[in-house]
């Protein structure tokens, strides 16, 4: 390959979160603090995923005048898991990204953008040999079966290395990884010069470097540009566009004779997250330097076949990007933290490693010893698995049939897919974040926590010793916040709760049934219920529900035939009892029995009978899944509180003229006015904003918002901003099919001036792109002529529409 010229940059975003499903749903649940999306992946992909697949690019007068895809023109890698949760809730983000890994392709030589990372940011270094495989394997699968090629490259957690690990990036046919100059311990140029060590600032960045390893193998090291690399994430370079293309332009070195790379490597999310509109900063940039006939924009694939290293260089073992203690942050009290707190420590972090290692030795143990009259070899077989999570669980008895070669029965399929889901899980558990912050009690250490309950609970069956001697191990890890937990009592208050089986789905799904008309047979998460029979009971506000339900799990296969019963008393007054099916006519004997005294006998009749036939626990509203538990919560306060509600109502209007003849006095108006005050406003501003989820227009906005500020009464007005922006949106995408629709134009107006009025700051970059792209499809001739009316809305909304 030649090159006409001999300065190249490439710009590496690392783009990733941490898995956040609730492993008994493999769903992400609601997330009150990244308020007001539903959870932190929504948040994070709303403000930094979606806008680099379309940055938006403004002239001198501030219009929007070029939408960008960033991810065509920089280095990146996704984590698997999250490119997971891209391709079920942002599709269309998911196959930008793709897009753009394919024309990058196209436009070098072969060479995508796309990098591949470790499945689930595991820190390599301190992963057993066995897990390191399979993160490596499961990451190349995954991003061959998603880009249709195999990786180049592969981004290491945390830029965490070692030996080991470099190693068998090589065996798997990785070509390079990318480390932080300070991760270098010395280097040379080239095999006659003498090792020179690194003191941190003697590296050069622009060349790559060969790296032998242990094995006879090498690899090629990046080292980033530190400097620029630090001001984007930290000194917001991304503050101008303009200037982050100066100062990448000026590392590169005037006396160099040979290509030089300038590369920048960050959190992908430094892009819009971190730095809002850091997108737009990029994406300028990216213009600027495509523009610049003296430089190419390239990713190291490109670079490095071009260049291949004369350069040689050694890392430091055991050293990352983001811990000056090697990899201390994710395995003992280092002294890295994000509080500086000196009242707190990070002890826990040790006590946390050891206790997740004392499982995973134990259930690898078991793992072998179980599968041993099944397969040949299981570790093979949980590098494969990788096929079946691909697949979303959707056929794992061809694949556990494939696997063993053989039939398999019942009971050894529920086996087979209990352990490879016991061992998925126990690589979960090891996700980097749970170590990374403060504490043990925060949401990322929880998160692990509840991978490892998964594990244990599916261990059980074989080793019921070692929750208890897990949670001897956790009481020595102490938490820095009151009321100073322990370990082993954050997961029993807070974790275990949340534990579930098959028992407590169908408890689930019978007790939603009572307040939510959805149909029994839906698939409901991972799990699906067929009803054989499901009988409603109602008399007054009682409700009895009697069912007999077979209920499955798609990630492991097993299915369980149960009988159900829901009784409702009112209120908050309900219980459900589930217990094994045992025959057809004991079933409707029971069925019989229970709605004969549900509909003639007292309520404490019914529950009498209820002991006698499910002796033992029941199942309440606290077992409930979380976000579902909410959901009826509501609906029983606000069921229970109406009445209450209307006399609020009736005296927040029947004294408001009197308060604010007080308020005119500069008298204090009364406590118990401001308090129905609060709670009508608020009422009637949720009511507002049902109205533009369902998609009319909140036309009592304006004076309900007057009254607030006239109250002082604080309304949560970003929702209504979330809520506003999605609106225009959406009718934005109806004039692709008619640029002049009166009522469409008449809508938007509306909002915009709505919006004006209440002194909303709307998000209307999706809105813009639209419109910047239906004025492009008049330039290409595809629309014979732009209505006056839309060239008056493309410029309110500061989109350039030269074409008008």
């Amino acid at each position: 390959m030649t090159h006409a010229v001999s300065r190249f940059i490439c710009i590496h975003g690392h783009f990733y979160q941490p898995p956040r499903e609730n492993p008994w749903l493999e769903s992400i649940e609601h997330q009150e603090s990244a308020h007001p999306y539903h959870d932190w992946n929504e948040r994070i992909a709303v403000e930094c995923y979606t806008p680099n697949a379309h940055a938006r690019i403004l002239d001198e007068q501030g219009r929007l005048r070029q939408i960008i895809n960033n991810y065509e023109y920089m280095s990146f890698n996704f984590g698997p898991t999250l490119l997971s949760w891209l391709e079920r809730h942002v599709p269309h983000t998911y196959r930008a990204i793709l897009d753009a890994d394919r024309a990058s392709s196209a436009r070098l030589s072969g060479h995508g953008n796309a990098i591949a990372q470790p499945y689930n940011h595991m820190i390599m270094p301190l992963a057993s040999t066995r897990d390191k495989v399979t993160q490596i394997l499961w990451g190349i699968e995954d991003f061959t079966t998603r880009f249709n090629r195999a990786p180049e490259g592969m981004w290491l957690p945390e830029t965490a290395v070692d030996a080991e690990t470099l190693d068998l990036l090589a065996q798997y046919g990785i070509l390079f990884t990318i480390l932080a100059p300070t991760q270098a311990r010395r280097f040379r140029l080239s095999p006659a010069d003498a090792w020179t060590r690194v003191d941190g600032s003697a590296l050069d960045p622009s060349v790559p470097y060969l790296c032998g390893l242990p094995g006879g193998r090498t690899i090629s090291l990046f080292f980033y540009d530190a400097p620029i690399s630090h001001a984007v994430a930290f000194e917001k370079l991304l503050d101008s566009g303009d200037e982050f293309q100066k100062r990448l332009m000026a590392a590169f070195s005037s006396q160099a004779n040979r290509a030089q790379l300038v590369h920048v490597a960050t959190d992908g999310e430094s892009y819009g997250h971190h730095h809002r509109f850091g997108e737009m900063a990029l994406s300028y940039a990216i213009e600027k330097i495509l523009a610049d006939p003296a430089v190419q924009l390239v990713n190291y694939g490109y670079f490095l076949q071009g260049h291949p290293p004369t350069a040689e260089a050694e890392f430091i073992e055991d050293s990352s990007w983001s811990c000056a203690h090697g990899v201390g942050r994710w395995s003992r009290d280092c002294g890295c933290s994000l509080s500086r707190r000196s009242d707190w420590n990070q002890r826990w972090r040790g006590v946390l490693r050891e206790s997740m290692d004392l499982i995973r030795d134990r259930v690898d143990e078991l793992f072998e010893r179980e599968t041993a009259s099944l397969v040949k070899d299981p570790w093979e077989l949980r590098n494969r698995y990788i096929r079946v999570v691909l697949d979303h669980h959707s056929n794992p008895e061809e694949f556990l049939t494939s696997a063993a070669g053989r039939h398999l029965s019942a009971g050894e399929l529920r086996t087979l897919s209990a352990l490879l889901e016991m061992q998925r899980n126990r690589m979960l558990m090891y996700t980097s974040c749970g170590w990374f912050f403060d504490d043990i009690s925060g949401l990322e250490s929880r998160q692990v926590l509840r991978y490892a309950a998964r594990v244990l609970q599916l261990a059980e069956p074989w080793d019921p010793d070692l929750q208890p001697d897990f949670l001897t191990h956790m009481a020595s890890a102490l938490s820095n916040l009151r009321p100073y937990l322990r370990g082993d009592e954050i997961f029993v208050r807070q974790i275990l709760p949340h534990v579930a089986d098959l028992p407590q789905v169908a408890a689930h799904i019978g007790i939603f049934s009572l307040f939510r008309n959805v149909p029994i047979e839906d698939g409901f998460f991972c799990y699906e219920m067929e009803a054989e029979d499901f009988s409603r009971f109602e008399f007054g506000e009682r409700v009895l529900i009697v069912g007999s339900v077979t209920v499955r799990n798609h990630l492991i296969v097993e299915s369980r035939k149960l009988v159900l019963v829901v009784v409702y008393f009112g209120g908050l007054d309900f219980r459900c009892s589930v217990s094994d099916y045992v025959s057809k006519t004991g079933y409707y004997s029971l069925k019989r029995d229970l709605s004969e005294t549900f509909q003639t006998r007292s309520a404490t009749e019914v529950v009498r009978k209820l002991d006698r036939y499910f002796p033992g626990d029941y199942f309440s509203l606290e077992d409930l899944f979380a976000e579902q538990r909410s959901q009826i919560i509501q609906s029983i306060i606000h069921e229970m509180y109406e009445p209450q509600a209307q006399l609020f109502e009736a005296f927040y209007h029947r004294n408001k003229d009197l308060s604010r003849f007080v308020k005119k006095q500069s008298e204090r108006v009364a406590d118990t006015f401001r308090v129905s005050a609060q709670f009508v406003l608020n009422r009637s501003f949720t009511n507002e904003l049902h109205k533009l989820e369902s998609g009319s227009f909140p036309e009592g906005l304006p004076a309900l918002m007057d009254e607030a500020k006239e109250w002082g009464i604080q309304l949560d007005v970003t929702a209504a901003e979330k809520l506003i922006s999605n609106r225009i949106h959406a009718l934005a995408t109806r004039l692709r099919d008619d640029p002049q629709d009166g009522t469409v134009l008449d809508g938007i107006e509306g909002f915009l001036n709505l919006a004006s009025d209440l002194e909303l700051h709307l998000q209307l970059g999706e809105a813009q792109i639209v419109l910047l792209r239906i004025a492009r499809s008049f330039r290409a001739g595809q629309v014979q002529e732009l209505p006056r009316r839309f060239c008056d809305l493309a410029e309110k909304l500061a989109v350039s529409t030269d074409v008008c």
